[in-house]
């Protein structure tokens, strides 16, 4: 049987990742720091996935097993003879998973020569690219000529929402997910076969990271600040606001010129992905609250991420991306109190002031009329003005 190895044993993990493998006929083994859902997963060996769409479907993921991080001797028995490698633990953390994985396979090389493939399936441009650099980072030559010729490392273009909402749980590892699903893989990195259900093998994987990346995920990001803004919880209250759908809508289109600009995509067919989105936004069963979807605005409005990206690639096409410009803007207004990341920007305001904080977390530079447009509709937003 064919063995998958998972880090990162969240509801993407298990929801997302987990279910197509399980399909697949993988074997799942999940990889977690947090101690009690490695116990749980190898209490129950199995899971159920709602599904909420037009109604609640379930599906059930079963002889699954985890390994906690720190269990190096078994870590090291799942990564020997390991078929597929994939991790959902956030791109920051890669770093930290790279240097890891250099470790065990060191300790593989000499175990098998089977080809192996490792995909960092995170919402961030080319992660796969990150992961291998803190792999290649951490290796010894004997372990870069392995990797060379027995591994493949190609980027994906992943898509579900996951949800943190309530349901009728069977078992405490039980997830909730939306209906919809895209799990895009670069085909020319490839190493041997890799035949994952409902996976695309795509020629040029960038134009769909980036048509999700900006049109999903910024959107998403931005019916969720001006939501929290308006007071709204869940998402798929703040996108029937009228003000925040235009917004949104406009913001598409804005993020459409650019990718029809550099990829060629036909307009067309970035208007009926984006008619998507929205009414997936849409579904009153995610009960996905602008919180979550929010979290993190110092990785939200960096530099190559889902906002400024499709900003300077606007700019550069010769448009000024003025409703881009409204989300990164009411994303600096987030002020979550129980999101540190988005105190951390607060605080920043307050001793650095606005201007400077905003070349500091996006990286903007030379695009001064981009960062005066984006305090001037800060402080529109701080007077409670949107329209």
């Amino acid at each position: 049987m064919k063995k998958a190895v998972h880090f990162g044993a969240g509801n993407i993990g298990r929801g997302f990742i987990g279910s197509l493998l399980y399909k697949s006929d993988y074997d799942i083994y999940f990889v977690d720091i947090f101690k009690e859902l490695v116990d749980n997963i190898n209490k129950y060996q199995s899971y159920n996935i709602f599904i909420l769409g037009s109604d609640i479907k379930k599906e059930v993921v079963s002889g699954v097993k985890a390994i906690h991080i720190d269990d190096e001797e078994n870590l090291l028995k799942a990564i020997e003879d390991a078929d597929v490698i994939t991790t959902s633990v956030g791109v920051n953390n890669l770093p930290g998973i790279g240097e890891k994985l250099a470790y065990y396979l060191d300790k593989r090389l000499d175990k098998t020569d089977k080809p192996l493939n490792i995909m960092a399936c995170e919402n961030a441009l080319f992660a796969t690219n990150i992961l291998k650099d803190s792999i290649y980072k951490n290796s010894n030559d004997n372990l870069k000529k392995y990797l060379d010729e027995k591994v493949g490392f190609p980027n994906t273009a992943v898509d579900r929402i996951v949800p943190n909402v309530d349901i009728e749980k069977e078992t405490p590892i039980d997830v909730a997910v939306e209906e919809f699903f895209e799990w895009d893989i670069e085909k020319n990195a490839v190493v041997g076969e890799l035949n994952i259900k409902g996976c695309e093998l795509v020629d040029d994987l960038e134009p769909y990271i980036e048509r999700k990346l900006f049109l999903l995920n910024g959107s998403h990001a931005t019916t969720a600040y001006l939501g929290y803004l308006k007071g709204y919880k869940y998402i798929h209250e703040a996108i029937e606001d009228d003000t925040i759908n235009k917004i949104v809508r406009n913001l598409q289109l804005e993020a459409s010129f650019g990718l029809n600009f550099k990829h060629k995509i036909e307009m067309e067919k970035l208007k009926e992905y984006s008619d998507k989105v929205i009414e997936r936004f849409r579904n009153p069963y995610l009960k996905d609250e602008v919180v979550r979807v929010g979290r993190d605005p110092v990785r939200k409005l960096s530099n190559g991420d889902r906002l400024v990206s499709p900003a300077k690639l606007c700019l550069e096409a010769g448009m000024m991306p003025v409703n881009i410009v409204y989300g990164i803007a009411a994303g600096f207004a987030f002020d979550y109190k129980d999101d540190p990341k988005a105190l951390e920007i607060q605080e920043s305001i307050s001793t650095l002031g606005l201007e400077e904080t905003v070349k500091k977390v996006t990286g903007l530079k030379d695009e001064t009329i981009l960062i005066d447009k984006i305090v001037k509709k800060y402080e529109e937003l701080k007077t409670g003005e949107i329209k």
